[in-house]
């Protein structure tokens, strides 16, 4: 049996997931850039004691500028940059020869906004299957795929995946609550120092403050 995974007579390959995780990580510097209009709010929060407020709409922007960086680059190059750049593609999943189409095109990047409250746990889903699809590709019915083919057949990871889910998860959904609970909705505004500190940010803050005592 040949290791060659194909939809259709395409040479399309089931992608290695160290080139996926490559290209996450080159696109994290990507988006880096896309949060630069917010630089100076984040440096106030980490390093001065001014009080800096996010309005309820410059926090959904912060939501949001992942899932348009995405669907941007989908629309574009049917690919984030670090997905390209590791030549790595998104298909749709019944037909890998046609182009995405601008519904597959927004949805999947919004639904990847679950992150939010679930962490990597709705990509950990992936090891549940052997074309290593997710929740975000089932609802926008794609999947990645590269074009050289693996070292190795994609196999189930069981045992794997349910830790990634039950730790993400549980993790995911205690961030969400303690970011959400630090929201004033009735003022429609929020603190960002408060939102950094649950993070875990305070501490750049802390040390800031103890070297400027030690001086």
């Amino acid at each position: 049996m040949t290791n060659k995974e194909t939809l259709n007579t395409a040479d399309i390959y089931v992608p290695s997931t160290w080139k996926r995780l490559v290209a996450v990580t080159i696109d994290q510097v990507f988006l880096a850039i896309c949060y630069a209009p917010f630089y100076s709010a984040f440096y106030a929060a980490w390093f001065t004691e001014a009080e800096v407020e996010f309005s309820l709409f410059q926090l959904l922007m912060l939501f949001l500028i992942p899932a348009l960086y995405e669907a941007a680059s989908l629309i574009l190059i049917s690919a984030t940059p670090g997905k390209w750049i590791m030549g790595l593609k998104v298909v749709p999943a019944q037909d890998p020869q046609s182009e995405l189409d601008y519904t597959q095109c927004l949805l999947r990047p919004l639904t990847s906004r679950l992150s939010f409250f679930f962490s990597w746990a709705i990509f950990s889903l992936a090891f549940f299957r052997y074309d290593r699809t997710h929740l975000s590709d089932w609802v926008a019915e794609t999947r990645v795929v590269q074009f050289q083919p693996r070292s190795t057949r994609a196999g189930i990871r069981w045992i794997l995946g349910t830790f990634l889910i039950l730790s993400y998860s549980y993790e995911g959904l205690h961030y969400a609550a303690a970011i959400l609970n630090e929201i004033h909705w009735q003022e429609g505004k929020a603190n960002l120092r408060d939102l950094l500190a649950v993070g875990g940010m305070e501490d750049v803050q802390l040390d800031f403050d103890m070297e400027d005592e030690g001086e």
